[in-house]
């Protein structure tokens, strides 16, 4: 899987993260998106903290 991108939203969250360090077990890259302005995350992974994505430019801008 190290070569695919795993984007996860809600990222900071419990649950995002759980899945983000299952993820990051298998070595695939990691993108996090959250409306937090932080949190925790793998080593490694890209954190996009405070994004609101029920807004299309915050969405839009996230993911480019």
């Amino acid at each position: 899987m190290a070569e695919r991108l795993i984007v996860i939203t809600g990222g900071f969250g419990a649950l995002g993260r759980a899945v983000a360090e299952a993820a990051a077990s298998t070595g695939a890259r990691l993108a996090l998106i959250d409306h937090a302005k932080d949190g925790p995350a793998p080593a490694g992974a890209v954190k996009l903290g405070g994004v609101d994505l029920t807004d299309a430019l915050q969405a839009g801008a996230a993911i480019e």
